[in-house]
């Protein structure tokens, strides 16, 4: 057995880091070319992460310095890539000016119960430990229907729409559903509620929105029609806006940044400093990236994001407060 010791370390780092920093650097670039392609899709969601494998890159390429100054150049590389991602991520975080009191806003809880999950006491025990006002559910079945009418004692009005696919959709309110009706998005027919409440008197239009998933090109391009869907609802009406669900897609995707940014609409996570990575519940925090967003109109104000606890799917809830 060949023993390991600090010369046999550098050398084999000398000679697989630059590779893996191109490697690197190459994903990079494709993550950002703004496409409807599946690969660039799925890359662009992943820009916290890449942001900690740079100052990884930093580390190793300021060490290796030391050992041959060729090393310069990957080391000024891998700040470079850095310098691109701060400034890719930051206008992401806008200032926080709201100072409103917490106890009046309402409480809004949004789940991905995955269909195939069966911890339905687990989503109940959620449910009533945080004791959200409207309660959002996506992945709903018959099975969890059944499972859940416990829910009708406390949440007087409720709109549920089963599915016998991941897109069954419902809603739980203890506040007033004045109407609603279920539109179906896209040439796929996704459920998409549509509802109007009365929130501290005043009117309300709720969208509860569960896209396609980035599974293909195709899937990806009716998901970023749902996005601009969304984009044409913010823009074209003067009412007070929530839109609450699974996007499929993260602040940083193109999709999003073309169609929610540039909407009449704001993400209450990215409004209070607070990106949180709700999928998938494998994976360790670090690698999680945020799927799930409520998104309001700029006259209703967003006063707290919270990640709730896992229940046994792989989307961790989230929950806001609001004040219409």
């Amino acid at each position: 057995m060949k023993f390991i010791n600090r010369e046999n370390i550098n050398n084999y780092l000398s000679s697989r880091i630059p590779t893996l920093l191109i490697i690197f650097i190459m994903i990079n670039i494709i993550s950002d070319i703004p496409s409807e392609n599946i690969i660039s899709d799925i890359l662009s969601h992943f820009q916290i992460q890449y942001l900690f494998i740079c100052l990884f890159f930093i580390l190793l390429t300021s060490y290796l310095l030391f050992i041959n100054k060729k090393f310069l150049i990957y080391l000024f590389l891998a700040i470079t890539v850095l310098g691109i991602k701060i400034f890719n991520i930051s206008p992401t975080y806008p200032t926080n000016t709201s100072h409103v009191n917490n106890s009046q806003a309402i409480k809004i809880g949004l789940f991905n119960v995955l269909t195939s999950n069966t911890n339905y006491q687990g989503l109940i025990n959620e449910i009533e430990k945080q004791n959200p006002d409207i309660v959002i559910l996506q992945e709903i079945d018959d099975l969890w229907i059944t499972h859940l009418k416990p829910l009708n004692n406390k949440y007087k009005y409720n709109i549920k729409h089963i599915r016998y696919d991941n897109f069954g959709i419902a809603m739980f309110s203890k506040l007033p559903i004045i109407n609603y009706q279920i539109e179906k998005w896209t040439g796929y027919e996704i459920p998409v509620i549509k509802a109007k409440l009365k929130l501290e008197n005043k009117d309300i239009l709720l969208y509860a929105i569960h896209t396609l998933p980035p599974i293909s090109n195709e899937y990806i391009k009716t998901r970023n029609d749902m996005l601009k869907k969304i984009n044409t609802i913010s823009n074209s009406n003067k009412k007070k806006i929530l839109i609450a669900g699974d996007l499929n897609t993260t602040i940083y995707s193109h999709a999003y940044k073309k169609y929610i940014s540039n909407s009449n609409l704001y993400d209450i996570q990215t409004n209070l400093n607070n990106i949180q990575g709700t999928w998938n519940t494998k994976h360790p925090n670090f690698m999680r990236i945020s799927l799930d967003h409520v998104l309001v109109s700029k006259d209703i104000t967003g006063t707290d994001f919270n990640i709730g606890k896992d229940f046994g799917s792989d989307h961790l809830p989230i929950f806001v407060k609001i004040m219409p």
